[in-house]
């Protein structure tokens, strides 16, 4: 029993590290030949947008065969990043899909191989609601753009990794720019503004209910006090 109980417990911290199978979550031939419009036209090295429950990156590729991509899954551990549309921009602008693009997975990290080491190179990932998180693969500058009418202004609702970002808002969407990273990860948590407002009327309700439970229990207590000193009853007692 406690040769099994070692055995289940090895293989639990093995799948927790992503280290069994060399899949771990890797992209299939049709979600990389699926399709995608991007903006090829960056002012940045690295440009992810986040919208529609996805992020797409557009990223300069220089003197680079390949990039590796994986996420992070507690632990310690990663697995393969799971990206689709895949595209390539040669420096003459001719594009290319999927067929063109080899992609594999090694060591729970999708490798990709670009047909060209120099032009860009562009994929799709799935982002959550509230949050996003993209491995940083190039070198350079970076900028993350928010979905529309989302903020990070505000402390525990708006977290963004690494520090040393500059933010500016443009058509009602929040750009996020780091002038170089070269490793990592970049971490995002926002929230809509309507959310400080529907936190801020709940605080104040039970802030209220709370006040007038306080109210109600004194009255309470001095009613009480009341009838033990028309009892005659030893009201400090």
């Amino acid at each position: 029993m406690r040769k099994l109980l070692v055995a289940v417990a090895v293989a639990a911290l093995a799948v927790s590290a992503g280290c069994l199978g060399a899949g771990g979550g890797g992209p299939s031939q049709q979600q990389l030949e699926q399709n995608a419009t991007y903006d090829w036209q960056k002012d940045t090295d690295v440009a992810i947008d986040v919208g529609g429950g996805e992020y797409r990156v557009v990223a300069t590729v220089d003197n680079q065969s390949e990039v590796r991509l994986a996420r992070n899954t507690g632990f310690g551990g990663r697995n393969a990043l799971s990206i689709s549309a895949v595209q390539f921009r040669y420096e003459n602008g001719t594009q290319v899909g999927a067929d063109a693009i080899d992609v594999s997975t090694r060591n729970s990290r999708t490798i990709v191989t670009f047909p060209a080491s120099n032009g860009t190179f562009a994929y799709s990932a799935n982002a959550g609601g509230r949050s996003v998180t993209v491995p940083v693969g190039f070198e350079g500058s970076h900028e993350l753009v928010l979905p529309s009418g989302m903020r990070v202004s505000v402390p525990v609702f708006g977290v963004v990794e690494p520090s040393g970002w500059q933010k500016t808002v443009e058509d009602n969407r929040v750009h996020v720019r780091w002038e170089s990273l070269d490793g990592g990860t970049i971490d995002a948590k926002y929230y809509l503004q309507r959310d400080l407002l529907l936190f801020g009327g709940i605080t104040g309700a039970l802030t209220v209910v709370a006040l007038l439970g306080v109210v109600y229990y004194r009255l309470q207590i001095r009613r009480l006090e009341d009838e033990r000193e028309q009892a005659g009853l030893d009201v400090e007692e």
